[in-house]
């Protein structure tokens, strides 16, 4: 995390210095947090008595987190999300 010139708040970027705070952020959230390795794979796993969330990283599987929380038990995007998304992104091939 560094401060920009002329920015009023902090920058993050994915890099290596955030995957401890990831793990962090998600214990501080209630999660159990582990690590395995699968075939020569690392994952990680993010676990409460109702939620399980699996990933290849700490950042990633903390995305999964927000995704769930922010969306809720209907996380998936509709196909009118799907098609505005990708036509915003130029995603369309």
């Amino acid at each position: 995390m560094r401060k920009d010139e002329g920015r009023k708040g902090d920058v993050l970027n994915s890099a290596a210095n955030v995957l401890i705070p990831a793990i962090l952020a998600l214990r501080a959230m209630g999660y159990d947090v582990s690590r395995r390795y699968d075939g020569g794979r690392e994952w990680w796993k993010a676990q409460t008595e109702m939620l399980e969330f699996g990933a290849e990283d700490p950042l990633s599987l903390l995305g999964l987190v927000a995704l769930r929380e922010r969306r809720g038990a209907k996380w998936r995007a509709s196909d009118a999300e799907i098609d505005a998304v990708m036509q915003e992104f130029g995603l369309n091939g």
